[in-house]
C-alpha cells in the first residue's frame, strides 16, 4: 500500500499538470528539501520548485526496479532507475520521505547518471 503511494509520489514530479500548481509541489516537498541532481548541481526547495512549474509538458520517464525500505514509522527511503525515454538515458535514483505534520513530504532526492558496463 505504502510502496504503491509513494510510487505515485515520485511520478507525480514528472506530471506537468501537478507541477503546474505551487501548492502541489509546497505540500509535497519538505521546507528543508534538497536535491544532488545528476546533473552534478544541488537544488534547494524553492530552485526546485521554480524549475518543476515550468514543465511544458509530462517528462518521458519510466521507473524500473522501484523499492522502498520503511527506516521507521516516520522515514520511508526509495530506490529505483529512471530510464528517460526523450534521449535514452538512465539515472540510479534515491529519496527520502519524511512524515511531516502528518503528512510524508519529500526531504532529499539524488540522481547519479546509470551506466552499465
Amino acid at each position: 500500500m505504502m510502496e504503491k503511494l509513494i510510487l505515485q509520489y515520485e511520478k507525480d514530479l514528472f506530471s506537468a499538470k501537478f507541477c503546474k500548481n505551487r501548492l502541489n509541489l509546497e505540500s509535497r516537498l519538505s521546507k528543508n528539501f534538497i536535491e544532488y541532481g545528476k546533473s552534478g548541481y544541488i537544488y534547494d526547495r524553492e530552485s526546485t520548485i521554480n524549475a518543476l512549474m515550468n514543465l511544458q509538458e509530462d517528462k518521458q520517464i519510466e521507473i524500473m526496479q522501484f523499492e522502498l525500505i520503511e527506516l521507521n514509522e516516520n522515514i520511508l527511503l526509495v530506490h529505483y532507475i529512471s530510464h528517460h525515454k526523450e534521449d535514452d538515458s538512465y539515472a540510479l535514483r534515491t529519496s527520502i520521505w519524511k512524515n511531516e505534520d502528518d503528512k510524508l513530504k519529500l526531504y532529499f532526492h539524488q540522481g547519479t547518471v546509470y551506466r552499465t558496463l
